[in-house]
């Protein structure tokens, strides 16, 4: 049986001493691997097997994993791939999606975000902030939902006046209640205001936004602490960002 299906890829694996195992991320939101035979000896599909390559890839199946038959290349994302600062954010928003979905599952946001943050990325946006949206967002499928617009302590929503986020309540604090969790991250007023924007901001309204890089290492290291505490895993892609 012949299919065609849009994908990005995830992933490519050598096997034996020629072939190569794509992973892709179709449009439809199911992760698809197929066998690439050749594909490291030959010049058939070229460069179009790289990670990030949106591309419709036309394989056969009958059982099991599918052969590749050809592939035509919408997008190539080649800016992205030859800056490493790009490359590594793109990397971990790629895990962060590839993570949450189990090999049968399917879940068309996935390839919604993942689309958004390589095009994002690609057309000059800060990929730090890409990265954080694409991170806030993959919560909810983590089985978390932060909440950055309500004290849980007293119900109080005055923006203005959070100044840390407590793992205890789940929720931001106000100065005056740190006594009630000595252990809340402090956290300036206006990285807990752009977090909660962000958490919010629905992607297709995303413009351009500036956000200074103080900022940003401060939600960067809150929302790391938060996939740490609640939903333990772990990303390769994310310890080289820290040593970044």
């Amino acid at each position: 049986m012949l299919n065609k299906v849009n994908g990005i890829i995830l992933r490519r694996v050598p096997y034996g001493d020629s072939h190569l195992i794509i992973t892709f991320l179709a449009e439809h939101g199911r992760k698809i691997a197929v066998m690439a035979r050749n594909a490291r000896k030959s010049k058939k599909f070229g460069s179009s097997l790289d990670l990030f390559y949106e591309n419709l890839f036309i394989f056969s199946q009958f059982k099991g994993m599918g052969t590749l038959t050809s592939v035509d290349t919408f997008n190539s994302h080649y800016a992205l791939r030859s800056d490493l600062y790009q490359l590594t954010y793109a990397q971990y928003m790629a895990e962060l999606i590839d993570r949450s979905l189990e090999e049968d599952e399917e879940n068309k946001f996935c390839y919604t975000l993942l689309k958004f943050g390589l095009d994002k990325i690609s057309e000059g946006h800060d990929p730090a902030v890409i990265a954080l949206i694409v991170g806030l967002k993959m919560m909810q499928l983590y089985g978390y939902q932060p909440n950055f617009y309500m004290s849980e302590v007293d119900q109080s929503t005055d923006a203005r006046e959070f100044t840390a986020y407590s793992f205890k309540y789940n929720s931001v604090l106000t100065a005056r209640q740190l006594e009630q969790d000595p252990h809340a991250i402090r956290i300036s007023n206006r990285a807990l205001y752009l977090l909660n924007l962000l958490t919010n901001l629905p992607l297709e309204q995303f413009s351009q936004i500036n956000i200074s890089g103080d900022t940003i290492k401060e939600m960067e290291q809150l929302v790391f602490k938060m996939y740490d505490e609640y939903t333990g895993v772990y990303l390769k892609s994310r310890k080289i960002l820290e040593q970044l």
